[in-house]
């Protein structure tokens, strides 16, 4: 039940005065006036919800105990579920918010009732200990995620279709605006059934990281009725857990490794091999030395990988330092501001979201004549990455350059072209 005005005025004023700070200090810590907290504090002045939301974090205390909108378990377990993990979702606009998402789910399980449905069967629940170190939390997580890509027959595929595969397991998938902090939500209750919420202001790779993040809270965490992913609980190990089985899940080990031998990569500089020999009952060894350079993992290589498997540059990196295939020192190399910035550039143009990105020079206005050909299998990224590596390692001139990418791919204009290939140097 919400609070009256002259109530919120005497939890404000003692609130503050059990953080010792003067009406005065308050003010200026939130960029009003004094008058204006007096007036809060004397109940002549309504509070809105973001202001409360800013008394509540400056005084240490949940909106909850200042809105007293606190709902009842009996009458709405989800949303008290909710509220309880992350208080900021008290505003009037998040409930609005949350409820625009159970109400449809409240009545898809009242018609399926109606129509005597049978129930969802669901994923199949992994009872695993709760991680105790960090290193438990990403073994389990990766261990789960080989394992559902096995029993959904994807094996090492990339995910093209995450909700629809994740709705195919009987849990719906919303994208609905959250406060910035916060990447999604997992909800799982007979009223509603289960359905995984991501952060709507989100990039769309970070919304489909936390797509499987909450896939493994359905995995794991079936008791509970509400888990929120933010940046607060991050370091939980049960969190990390999260964090890893989405990681491999989206970039599956053979997946990656697969990838790289595609690019002719992963295989070291010196390849020894043995053969029997029958005449001489003895082995014999074979050494095979890779041309210089060639099995440098560049920043496009990782932009590639990124791009097939629908991930973020950033969780690609991670995920090949995780697996052995870079070292740290590559792992530095690959993560510097001026190569992200790059990498992120590559995947705006050539990426799942490339029909966004629109032509930036003159050159590209071209492009959208009728006649165009659009290259739809991902070729024209392929052969700049093929260009870019026999360029990197002495095997191609700049006069070789494809300049005609820049007509043909809106958004890459010559200089972005010529910055593509130089840094990859």
């Amino acid at each position: 039940m919400a609070l009256d005005r002259e109530t919120v005025a005497r939890l404000l004023r003692t609130a503050r005065e059990n953080c010792g700070l003067s009406q005065q200090a308050v003010a200026r810590k939130l960029r009003v006036s004094r008058t204006l907290i007096a007036q809060i504090e004397l109940g002549n002045r309504p509070v809105t919800d973001d202001e409360l939301l800013q008394f509540a974090n400056l005084y240490g205390r949940t909106l909850v105990e200042f809105k007293g909108t606190q709902v009842s378990e009996g009458d709405d377990p989800v949303t008290a579920a909710l509220l309880k993990l992350a208080p900021e979702l008290a505003t009037d606009g998040m409930q609005r918010r949350i409820h625009a998402v159970l109400g449809p789910l409240l009545e898809a399980s009242r018609l399926e009732g109606l129509l005597e449905r049978p129930a969802e069967i669901g994923p199949p629940i992994y009872s695993l200990p709760v991680p105790r170190t960090a290193s438990d939390a990403i073994a389990q997580g990766e261990q789960i995620a080989d394992q559902e890509r096995q029993r959904l027959g994807i094996r090492h595929a990339p995910v093209t279709d995450l909700p629809r595969l994740i709705a195919d397991q009987g849990i719906r998938v919303f994208a609905l605006e959250l406060p910035e902090h916060m990447s999604g939500m997992f909800v799982k209750h007979a009223s509603v059934g289960s359905a995984i919420v991501v952060n709507a202001a989100h990039t769309a790779t970070r919304r489909r990281f936390f797509m499987a993040h909450g896939y493994a809270h359905a995995l794991f965490d079936r008791s509970s009725v509400a888990k929120v992913c933010k940046d607060t609980s991050s370091k939980e190990l049960t969190e990390r857990r999260g964090h890893a089985f989405a990681a491999a899940f989206l970039l599956p080990s053979a997946g990656v490794e697969e990838t790289i031998r595609r690019f002719g990569k992963g295989g070291g500089s010196r390849n020894v091999q043995w053969v029997f020999d029958g005449a001489t009952d003895r082995s014999v060894r074979a050494e095979q030395r890779s041309a210089p350079g060639s099995q440098t993992i560049t920043y496009v290589d990782v932009a590639s990988i990124a791009q097939r498997f629908g991930s973020a540059y950033n969780l690609a990196v991670s995920r090949l330092v995780g697996l052995g295939l870079i070292s740290e020192a590559d792992n530095e190399r690959l993560l510097k501001r001026k190569t992200v910035e790059l990498a992120n550039l590559w995947l705006a143009i050539f990426g799942p979201d490339a029909g966004d990105v629109q032509p930036s020079n003159a050159a590209g206005e071209v492009a959208q004549l009728s006649n165009r050909v659009t290259e739809l299998s991902g070729l024209d990224a392929e052969r700049l990455h093929l260009f870019i590596e026999a360029y990197r390692r002495g095997l191609a001139n700049k006069s070789d350059l494809p300049v005609e990418l820049s007509v043909r791919v809106p958004g890459l204009s010559q200089e972005t072209l010529l910055q593509f290939v130089e840094a990859a140097r």
